[in-house]
């Protein structure tokens, strides 16, 4: 089997974990190697492995996700809903992977398309002010009418990222498995208009009535113009995560929110 890791070189315990990564794959005799920014060379990957924070993992899914390779996320930053393995679990969990002894969860993902460009996003697409001023928005849903949205911009999140920006900005925490899309607005301008759950099947379409930005997981950043559309739908492709088997969903929420304390 062979695993490769994402990694972010200035991230604190960075080298302890990958010597503990390198110890326990030899110890299971699984082949591991670091990615060389060479995306070719994931093409005979069995699995991936992010070591950081959430943005090393959303980085390390923009780019293995067209290619079916489930990833596994080691946390070595904040809050980490994503990598919820932490590093002192390493060598129990590569014994789980040489044993084949994990679940895998399909994410959904998003599509987004405007002009002649195309992205995918596991957490988020954001649209958002670009100047530091209110913006102006058109939002529709299937074609149809939804609002126009004044405030800072907006945020279409999947069951994933509704933990993510949307959670922070009033949004509602959708399961994983939940077949849904949440729009979020962020600050707006009045306050009737709340965050909305549409079915996964939807296609939510946005006009800019301004100079704004298009965000994709954070990460990725377009600057649109006023009179711009930008399409967002689910992919017709998911992602690949892998679970162990001890963990579910609840205790993780209940860990990284501290559901329960007093």
């Amino acid at each position: 089997m062979k695993v490769v890791i994402f990694y972010t070189p200035k991230k604190k315990y960075i080298k302890e974990v990958l010597e503990k990564i390198n110890e326990s794959a030899k110890k299971n005799k699984l082949s591991v190697s670091l990615y060389n920014g060479d995306k070719k060379s994931l093409q005979d990957i069995d699995i991936a492995i992010a070591t950081g924070g959430d943005g090393t993992f959303l980085y390390t899914a923009s780019l293995v996700h067209s290619l079916g390779i489930p990833i596994m996320g080691i946390n070595l930053g904040g809050l980490g809903f994503l990598t919820d393995v932490r590093k002192e679990e390493i060598e129990e969990v590569f014994k789980d992977i040489a044993r084949n002894n994990y679940d895998i969860e399909e994410r959904m993902m998003l599509h987004i398309s405007f002009r002649n460009k195309e992205d995918y996003a596991l957490n988020d697409v954001v649209i958002s002010m670009a100047e530091g001023r209110m913006i102006e928005i058109e939002i529709s849903i299937n074609g149809d009418f939804i609002t126009d949205l004044g405030g800072d911009g907006l945020i279409v999140s999947t069951p994933t990222g509704s933990t993510a920006y949307s959670l922070a900005s009033g949004g509602p925490i959708l399961t994983p498995q939940t077949s849904g899309i949440v729009i979020t607005p962020i600050c707006p301008h009045t306050l009737t208009f709340r965050p909305l759950v549409v079915d996964s099947k939807s296609t939510i379409s946005i006009l800019t009535r301004d100079n704004c930005l298009v965000i994709c997981d954070g990460q990725r950043k377009e600057k649109l113009t006023s009179d711009e559309r930008i399409h967002i739908k689910k992919s017709d492709h998911s992602l690949k995560i892998i679970k162990m088997s001890h963990k579910n969903y609840f205790q993780i929420l209940r860990d990284k929110l501290h559901w329960g304390n007093r």
